[in-house]
């Protein structure tokens, strides 16, 4: 199915990727990385859905985990760039 046939709604372009924050300076990278970004972002931990551009929402992470951070944006080089030092292996 091509892009434009898609229903209007659905989302295409996204970027997943998972995390580490070991400490504070992960916490403060992830947040400042975030806020250079136009595009949406969101952090999932378990049940928890947070935007990381909120300096309390990823407080209330916590440190010692790994999450998800998912992007509506297409563009994996920028994406690398900004996130790649957190990106779990």
């Amino acid at each position: 199915m091509r892009k434009e046939d898609m229903p209007k709604g659905i989302i295409t372009n996204m970027i997943k990727a998972y995390i580490r924050i070991n400490d504070l300076n992960d916490i403060k990278t992830l947040h400042e990385a975030a806020l250079s970004c136009k595009y949406d972002l969101v952090v999932q931990s378990g049940t928890k859905i947070l935007n990381p551009k909120s300096l309390m929402g990823i407080f209330c992470l916590g440190t010692k985990k790994t999450v998800s951070l998912v992007a509506k944006y297409d563009d994996k080089r920028d994406f690398l760039e900004k996130f790649g030092d957190l990106i779990s292996t």
